[in-house]
């Protein structure tokens, strides 16, 4: 819990030095240097996110092959860069439309982050579900009974609980600090 909140701290303390920095920029300077931003920092949350969700799984597998685990895992790292992508520039866009003032901006940023990383996570989850079955080498009954449609359907809510629940702590953190860059 320390290193969460001195996590935060430095988050909160490279921020405050950025206001000069950004403040001499141009609204719409402003908008685009966001879009970008949260493009970026999503797409890369999203490619962790993939990455350890098929890394995990592989390594659970016994005996696993490396080209089997790299054959899961970078299609799944994929997908996750690509749906964090759009869901930071989705974030962006309703932050720049609605404006919120910085106490709002937390049940907001909450709202939003948890809506983008259910998308993320969904994604990623039944992916690296649907991969996992026929690429990594396990004994018949190793993950139980696999049945195609009811564990995609679990995998997608499950991806969804998760994804939504560290993607609301992201965006009750984060769009605050959005909104003292931008001046809301």
């Amino acid at each position: 819990m320390k290193r969460i909140g001195a996590t935060l701290w430095v988050v909160l303390l490279l921020s405050t030095l950025a206001l000069p920095a950004v403040g001499e920029l141009s609204e719409e300077a402003k908008a685009e240097t966001l879009r970008a931003g949260a493009t970026l920092v999503t797409a890369g949350i999203g490619l962790a996110a993939g990455t350890a969700i098929g890394l995990g799984f592989s390594t659970d597998a016994i005996d696993t092959p490396l080209a089997n685990t790299l054959l899961l895992t970078i299609p799944v790292a994929a997908a996750g860069t690509a749906a964090g992508a759009l869901a930071g520039r989705w974030i962006a866009d309703l932050a720049l439309r609605h404006q919120p003032s910085p106490l709002f901006s937390i049940l907001e940023g909450a709202g939003l982050g948890l809506v983008a990383g259910a998308f993320v996570g969904s994604i990623t989850f039944s992916l690296n579900f649907v991969l996992a079955y026929p690429v990594l080498d396990v004994s018949e009954g190793y993950w139980g009974k696999f049945d195609y449609p009811q564990t995609v359907g679990m995998s997608i809510l499950a991806g969804a609980v998760w994804g939504g629940t560290f993607g609301a702590l992201a965006g009750a953190i984060a769009l605050p600090i959005v909104s003292m860059l931008m001046g809301f």
